[in-house]
């Protein structure tokens, strides 16, 4: 999938019309690329490897809806103001992807 259509599916998800977020929308899949990466290869990806694998593509688009969702409250497990309560599974993007992608393993 490309980073365009990516970025599309991403914005259809949160909601977002228009091109003003792009460019933060865009550093967010970056980072979440380079997550996945770095976490299915003990930080040291193959040569030539720069992209996601395609099964692990939703993963990264989901990844930054989880990032981009507690944008502003960064650290917090929770939250309660005027009666409201939020509390979220992961603790950030990185949670998320660690939970669902699976690191190779090789004997050394």
């Amino acid at each position: 999938m490309t980073e365009v259509c990516k970025l599309a599916k991403l914005k259809k998800l949160l909601n977002i019309t228009g091109t003003e977020l792009d460019q933060q929308l865009a550093v967010y899949l970056d980072l979440s690329r380079d997550e996945i990466l770095s976490w299915m290869y003990s930080g040291r990806p193959p040569d030539g490897v720069n992209d996601v694998p395609e099964k692990y593509e939703t993963v990264q688009i989901l990844a930054v809806v989880a990032g981009y969702s507690q944008s502003g409250a960064e650290g917090q497990l929770s939250h309660s103001e005027n009666g409201i309560s939020r509390t979220w599974k992961y603790e950030d993007m990185t949670a998320f992807i660690r939970s669902r992608v699976a690191p190779y393993v090789v004997v050394i």
